[in-house]
């Protein structure tokens, strides 16, 4: 139940629309589908030590009333203003194809780990995934259960996301583009907001 729900958790995050989304989509194009792949595959390594880093590291904190007020407070309000700025994006697509040359898999994959793990986006989301989760009193098994369940959901997504990236080519208007920074910057704002309320 707990993996399912960790599930749940990572496919929910396919609507953040970010440098790795447009990563995966360029290397998928330019570089073909095992490319596409092996980003992927970096992408959910740099989660999975990105989740243990926020984990243990906040864990420390978390016993420490003010730590934890602090942690929630100011990764409420820093989600909230990434939220703002999605939420007033153009919706431009800018395809600089600044993607490695020839079918370098490990370079693709490196990409991927790095352009993910740089985003501080990506620390804060699992910071407040974190605090939520520690906030719940579950055990560590449990905790398992459930990041496991998330990364695996991420990983199907983007898996998704390289499978199709023809098909979301073709639909990525300016309009539907707009549209959808519009939504991620609402579901940010509202998990900022989710946080500030936890305090």
């Amino acid at each position: 139940m707990l993996f399912f729900e960790g599930y749940i958790v990572g496919l929910g995050m396919i609507v953040f629309i970010g440098p790795v989304f447009f990563l995966l989509l360029s290397i998928s194009l330019h570089q073909g589908t095992k490319a596409g792949v092996a980003t992927a595959f970096g992408i959910v390594i740099s989660d999975l030590i990105c989740v243990c880093l926020c984990y243990f590291g906040v864990t420390n904190f978390l016993n420490d009333t003010n730590a934890k007020m602090a942690i929630l407070v100011i990764g409420g309000i820093l989600l909230i203003i990434l939220g703002l700025k999605y939420l007033f994006h153009s919706g431009k697509f800018e395809d600089k194809r600044e993607v490695p040359k020839g079918y370098h898999y490990l370079s693709c994959f490196t990409k991927g780990f790095l352009v993910n793990f740089v985003n501080p986006f990506v620390f804060f989301v699992w910071i407040g995934v974190v605090t939520f989760q520690r906030n719940m009193g579950d055990t560590l098994y449990n905790s398992l259960l459930f990041f496991s369940g998330a990364l695996a959901g991420i990983l199907s997504t983007d898996l998704l996301k390289v499978f199709t990236a023809r098909q979301i080519k073709s639909i990525l208007s300016e309009n539907v583009l707009r549209n959808l920074y519009k939504a991620s910057g609402l579901i940010l704002i509202g998990f900022g907001i989710r946080m500030l309320l936890l305090v």
